[in-house]
């Protein structure tokens, strides 16, 4: 039976194990975590808004596949109960498109083909500016499709995407959910752990198979034991360079991969959701919201309802805190969290209450595009190699949470060298980092 080990226990390396679990019965997953608590990171703590059609042609195909898949997920499993899913009208303020313009951060055609597909990201601005014209896009401005639990700007909103292109997921349930499903199909975690090194299983026999060596990083458990394993694949969000100059220390090359640091508020307020669904989640028919617009502070506010009657704002980003060890060792910064609280409060109104601060890091890479490759055995270095192949799913940036699933697949797919059933092969091209 073939064995994968899948480094990063993330929504990527979650969906990986589940698809391929799914696909390929007769196969030994692994999935190896080394932070103490699961879904610490952005799998557990970003905003959960997935979109169909808000990507780059390269991106596209994806995008559009992992949403179905989403959607898919959700019927199958009952995910409305069970992880939020929901569908979402998005909505801008006008004034927010117009500063987007006037700083240059959308180009005017509607399929860009700049190189850099997360320039808004590092600049500030809101992941609205993904697409080239929101007046192109928008549906009906129905009082119904406005969300009412906005306190200011409400009516001056403009809706861009309808219930059929964009929705509305809570990621740590949906991880939750995703593990229990892999852990009933016999897949392994390992957590904390963390892989150290890869060798043979005979060290006498070069034709022997690898194995790769993890320590368990518990303080009162001392073990270290050694996984055969035919494939490896590399999901560890921002902290993926880390791991793979770990395992091949020899590389000439090792993928770039930026940390970006954002902070988010989870809040309640009396008007969200509706008084009639206030004590369960809301029926399938009354969708979430998604309000994009932007603050006096200088940066563009992202807030989205979800069906639990939580309300997420996040958009406050920083490429300049450096990423920790363990995604447990992240502390969001107070000045940060004071300033997303004064705007849920100009937003919302007064009397919202925050009930969870977040800091969390995404993966940015330079092209702005998520990397999905199988990595060549010259970009591996002269040290043990692996009979299956060693692959890389990084750099999804803010869109983690809506193209996991599709990524997952795919991955899924390229690991048991089957056809991937969309086009990725202009996502396998990355830029490699100092060594």
């Amino acid at each position: 039976m073939p064995t994968t080990v899948i480094l990063g226990t993330g929504i990527i390396g979650l969906s990986t194990a589940y698809y391929l679990s799914l696909i390929s019965q007769k196969h030994e997953i692994h999935l190896v975590e080394s932070s103490p608590e699961l879904f610490a990171s952005a799998s557990g703590k970003a905003a959960g808004f997935l979109a169909k059609d808000w990507f780059t042609p390269a991106v596209m195909p994806l995008g559009e596949f992992s949403f179905d898949l989403h959607r898919k997920l959700a019927e199958q499993h009952d995910g409305h109960s069970r992880w939020g899913y929901s569908g979402s009208t998005a909505s801008v303020d006008p004034k927010t498109d117009a500063v987007l313009h006037a700083n240059g951060s959308r180009p005017t055609q509607r399929r860009r083909s700049r190189k850099h597909d997360y320039d808004w990201l590092m600049q500030g601005s809101s992941r609205l500016s993904s697409l080239d014209n929101p007046s192109e896009v928008r549906g009906q401005d129905d009082e119904d499709d406005l969300p009412r639990w906005l306190h200011a700007k409400r009516r001056s909103l403009q809706v861009i995407s309808d219930r059929t292109t964009t929705g509305q997921v809570d990621p740590y349930p949906l991880c939750q959910f995703l593990l229990q499903q892999c852990r009933a199909r016999g897949v392994k975690l390992h957590q904390p752990a963390h892989a150290t090194e890869l060798q043979r299983t005979d060290c006498k026999d070069p034709s022997s198979k690898t194995s790769i060596r993890l320590e368990y990083l518990n303080p009162n458990l001392s073990a270290i034991i050694d996984i055969p394993c035919d494939s490896i694949v590399i999901a560890a969000g921002c902290w993926t360079p880390r791991v793979y100059k770990t395992l091949f220390p020899n590389a000439g090359r090792i993928p770039r991969v930026t940390a970006l640091a954002g902070h988010s508020v989870v809040l309640r307020t009396k008007r969200w959701p509706p008084p009639l669904f206030s004590t369960s989640v809301l029926p399938p028919s009354m969708g979430c919201h998604a309000v994009f617009t932007n603050d006096a502070a200088g940066y563009s506010p992202e807030i989205f309802s979800r069906s639990s009657g939580d309300v997420w704002l996040g958009g406050y980003n920083s490429s300049h805190i450096a990423l920790p060890k363990l995604a447990t060792e992240s502390v969001p910064q107070p000045d940060s969290i004071s300033v997303l609280v004064n705007s849920a409060k100009a937003l919302c109104g007064e009397d919202v209450e925050v009930v969870k601060e977040g800091l969390c890091f995404r993966p940015v890479v330079p092209t702005g595009r998520p990397v999905i490759a199988q990595m060549h055995e010259a970009d591996l270095g002269d040290g043990v190699q692996v009979g299956g192949g060693v692959f890389v799913a990084t750099g999804h940036g803010p869109w983690g949470i809506t193209l996991s699933l599709g990524t997952g697949y795919v991955v899924g797919e390229m690991v048991l060298g089957r056809e991937t059933s969309v086009d990725v092969k202009a996502l396998s091209t990355w830029e490699a980092q100092a060594v």
